[in-house]
């Protein structure tokens, strides 16, 4: 692919990409305007912020993928993308511990270290895309850290949802489910040549169909969670 230069595959896949960067900022302004505004609760600012940061990572992805192949973009992202994960995972600990404040940053702490470190030292993390082979840093980033936090975050809402009843357990639920779809397909990343031997463009045409179906189960358990 030239960059900047696309086919009728490529322009729809990036179609969809800024359909899915609109609804993050959807949800986004949904938990800052409507939910934090009433319930003043952090866990909502938490998330609406979560949203937000997908939506400025993925736009930058979006460069780094498709306009413009400088390393400013793919560091900008990267940062950006664990910021969002930290954010998150601060809102959740910080619900579920009731505000104990060191067992709070000791849970959520580890991705915003990734953040900082890939600021200040981005050759350590750099995809083998750009250094041509797998960095000690984006190994443990995302062979260790980033598996153990996808596999922890859907099940926060698993084990919240099983200590509620109806439409809240349903909530949380599809809560977990949107959020294993979501991350689970960051971890299947590294493997996407495969997907691509099998088609041309397959895992790129995946992504996006995964993350659309990841928010409609996010959105709708917010949804189930509100009527109850």
């Amino acid at each position: 692919m030239a960059y900047g230069v696309f086919n009728a595959i490529e322009t729809v896949i990036i179609g969809g990409w800024f359909v899915i960067i609109g609804y993050f900022l959807l949800l986004f302004v949904y938990f800052l305007l409507f939910r934090f505004r009433e319930s003043k609760n952090p866990f909502h600012l938490g998330f609406g912020l979560f949203f937000l940061l997908l939506g400025v990572a993925r736009v930058f992805y979006l460069i780094w993928d498709y306009y413009q192949q400088d390393v400013i973009w793919w560091m900008s992202a990267t940062v950006v993308s664990w910021l969002a994960i930290f954010t998150i995972f601060l809102a959740l600990t910080f619900q579920i511990l009731e505000r104990q404040f060191w067992q709070v940053i000791l849970i959520s702490s580890p991705p915003l270290i990734v953040a900082i470190l890939t600021l200040i030292f981005p050759y350590l993390f750099w995809s083998p895309q750009i250094a041509g082979d797998i960095t000690i840093g984006y190994a443990i980033a995302n062979y260790v850290i980033l598996p153990l936090y996808v596999i922890v975050l859907p099940a926060l809402f698993f084990y919240i949802g099983l200590q509620l009843t109806g439409q809240l357990r349903r909530s949380n639920f599809l809560l977990g489910t949107g959020f294993l779809i979501y991350y689970g397909g960051r971890v299947i990343q590294p493997f996407s040549w495969f997907l691509d031997s099998i088609y041309p463009f397959l895992a790129n045409i995946l992504a996006p169909i995964l993350v659309f179906i990841a928010l409609m189960l996010i959105a709708l358990g917010v949804l189930l969670e509100e009527r109850e």
